[in-house]
């Protein structure tokens, strides 16, 4: 913790350490007078923000938007020997900035030796229509072949657990990974991926009965497919983000909609539910690889940037003291333009903007 610590200060000292420009206009008219105009702050902080926006790791989490805040849940991790969270949540105001909060779940000490499975892979949305469930969590644990649910009153938990909800069998697969629960206009849907891609399901949920199917699942990514989320810009425009692989490295891909269940398609048409990888969307850089897992993408007010929570790894720092998957959470942001398609970008260490608003 205390190296945790350390990291955050440093943090802090080198934001506050970006001096004022002030501009100097020398007087050329022979008096020998020097004038000091002063311009306005020009920190960095001002238009920008610092990635990565938390650190040591975020793997397999989640961002969720709450009613007076930003909270994002990591999976079961160890930051350092002796430092195990069983999701550790965080709390934002402005997806920058972030503190550490509780863990999601209330374990008592003395069971926690005893836990062997650990939660890997979470997503929570906020389901307002649903009194006295208002966030509800789906999961999956490491070695499972099972989505589970759990529910709370706040974003930040403790969350109850109602068990699974659905099994690998149930799709007539062999594996079941990698959920993203989305609420779109009252309507809830989960994305969840199997041997033969990912699917999105839309749900029934109730504060007593719990988790139930509507309709039939309806397939929008091929394999090779992973990590898939969306984001609603309109009520005709959604945008599914996803990671794929490029050789060893991976990259974050995307594909546009028209409906929330598709399909979505690449720029010519081409569907990611057969045969489309997307349109490249967020590369690595020169110290940062292997972009991957964009958790939840926010709009900003003037609806022309989206940014991505999503993880990275920094080169040659790919695993933490405790000997976990260091993966630090950053928040990328992806110009709109004007036909609705996002421009490509890289992820990047250090100074970013422009800030979200």
């Amino acid at each position: 913790m205390k190296k945790i610590i350390n990291i955050l200060v440093l943090a802090f000292l080198l934001g506050a350490s970006q001096m004022s420009l002030l501009t100097g206009c020398t007087d050329t008219g022979g008096d020998g007078i020097d004038s000091v105009i002063w311009d306005g702050s020009k920190n960095p902080e001002n238009t920008s923000f610092r990635n990565p926006v938390w650190e040591p790791s975020l793997e397999g989490g989640t961002i969720v938007k709450g009613a007076s805040m930003y909270v994002a849940v990591s999976n079961f991790t160890q930051w350092a020997p002796g430092l195990t969270y069983y999701c550790r949540t965080l709390n934002s105001s402005d997806l920058m900035s972030w503190s550490m909060g509780n863990d999601a779940f209330s374990i008592p000490d003395s069971i926690k030796p005893y836990i062997t499975q650990r939660l890997n892979a979470l997503s929570i949305d906020y389901a307002r229509t649903v009194v006295g469930a208002n966030y509800w969590m789906f999961y999956t644990v490491e070695g499972g072949d099972s989505i589970c649910a759990a529910t709370s009153i706040t974003a930040a938990g403790p969350y109850t657990n109602r068990g699974a909800i659905m099994h690998a069998a149930d799709v007539n697969s062999t594996t079941l990974s990698h959920p993203f629960f989305i609420v779109a206009s009252n309507a809830f849907y989960l994305c969840y991926t199997t041997d033969d891609g990912t699917y999105i399901q839309r749900l029934r949920l109730n504060r007593v009965t719990g988790v139930s199917k509507q309709g039939a699942a309806t397939k929008i990514a091929a394999t090779g497919v992973t990590d898939v989320s969306i984001v609603r810009k309109s009520s005709s425009v959604f945008y599914m983000l996803f990671t794929v692989k490029n050789g060893e490295s991976t990259e974050i891909h995307y594909a546009r909609a028209s409906k929330i269940t598709g399909p979505y398609l690449d720029k010519s048409g081409n569907d990611v539910a057969t045969s489309s990888a997307g349109e490249t969307l967020i590369t690595a850089s020169d110290n940062i690889i292997n972009p991957e897992r964009p958790m939840r993408g926010f709009i900003n007010q003037a609806g022309d940037y989206l940014f991505v929570a999503h993880n990275a790894t920094e080169q040659g720092k790919e695993t933490m003291q405790s000997g976990y998957a260091r993966r630090p959470l950053f928040v990328t942001p992806v110009q709109i333009g004007e036909d609705e398609w996002l421009t490509a970008t890289q992820v990047k260490k250090g100074w970013t903007k422009p800030r979200f608003e």
